[in-house]
């Protein structure tokens, strides 16, 4: 079901560009075959050579700072759920970057429509994550500050209790 929805994403998109006049090259179409190949390669790899990865990545951004597939390499190494280097808001912003200046075609399209969705949907469980942890947080620093209430209570329940037994025992001494 996945895939042939892809498909026909692609296929609408294909029709979209070629009904605008837009020459779709047959080689652009295989590029995002190439991404979900370097996809699957990234993920396979150790957390060192991920980390070279992106060494590598970035020096070839630096000298071409255009080559869509060096982009897109640098948004998967940020956003794919295998990656050691995650920055899924990063990746995020990269590729809304890439779909405002409408230079990907065909599947390529359909792609980042669908990696962009996992990235926001990274992005939102990322924030409801930190969202709890921050209730999780106050809720222990109430918990601290009631038991520090609960131990000053019972401390002079005992202050209590021990004047109450002193008393008592007063009473009941016998008077010389």
């Amino acid at each position: 079901m996945f895939f042939i929805c892809l498909f026909s994403v692609a296929c609408v998109n294909s029709a979209a560009k070629q009904s605008s006049g837009i020459k779709v090259s047959p080689a652009k179409n295989n590029d995002a075959n190439e991404f979900l190949n370097y996809a699957e390669t990234f993920s396979n790899l150790s957390p060192e050579a991920q980390k070279q990865e992106l060494a590598a990545t970035n020096q070839a951004l630096a000298l071409n700072p255009n080559v869509l597939s060096h982009r897109m390499k640098l948004i998967m190494i940020y956003g794919l759920p295998g990656s050691n280097l995650a920055d899924t808001t990063k990746a995020q912003n990269l590729l809304q970057q890439i779909l405002q200046e409408d230079i990907l075609f065909n599947a390529q399209l359909a792609f980042a429509h669908l990696l962009f969705d996992h990235l926001v949907a990274a992005n939102k469980v990322a924030k409801n994550n930190r969202d709890d942890q921050k209730r999780i947080e106050l809720l222990q620093q109430k918990n601290e500050a009631l038991q520090l209430k609960l131990e000053a209570a019972q401390q002079k329940l005992d202050e209590l209790k021990n004047i109450e037994k002193s008393m008592g025992e007063r009473e009941i001494a016998p008077k010389k």
